[in-house]
């Protein structure tokens, strides 16, 4: 029981940081609009960047511990570099959101491949 009491901390610390992650993902898939209301790039942007503001907010607050406040720093820089990309499929009904359905038939094929060939490897 000691052991774990003395874990609290670092897995609050973890739950906080997910959250950050769990929150771009909610503004980013478009899921906080209304039924009928369309989604554009104007409007994920504006909320997207007023939640990063808020985020940035928090660095210099001392209820974060320093690895908080880096991991925080990382995050929010990552963001800012790659916002012009994450930020550009909402207009556009030819640009997917994710590109999970490409990764799904790169999957069947390699599966396929591995099927036919008897390699583990499909690269070989």
């Amino acid at each position: 029981m000691a052991e774990r009491s003395s874990w609290a901390e670092q897995l609050e610390q973890v739950r906080r940081m997910r959250q950050w992650v769990l929150d771009a993902e909610h503004i980013l898939d478009g899921s906080w609009a209304k039924p009928g209301e369309g989604v554009s790039n104007e409007k994920v942007g504006r909320r997207f960047d007023r939640w990063r503001k808020t985020l940035a907010r928090c660095l210099p607050d001392t209820i974060l511990s320093p690895l908080e406040q880096e991991c925080l720093a990382q995050f929010l820089q990552v963001l800012s570099n790659l916002r012009p990309y994450l930020i550009q499929c909402y207009d556009r009904q030819a640009v997917p959101r994710t590109n999970n359905e490409l990764e799904r038939s790169i999957r069947g094929l390699k599966t396929q491949y591995r099927r036919i060939s008897g390699r583990k490897n499909w690269n070989n």
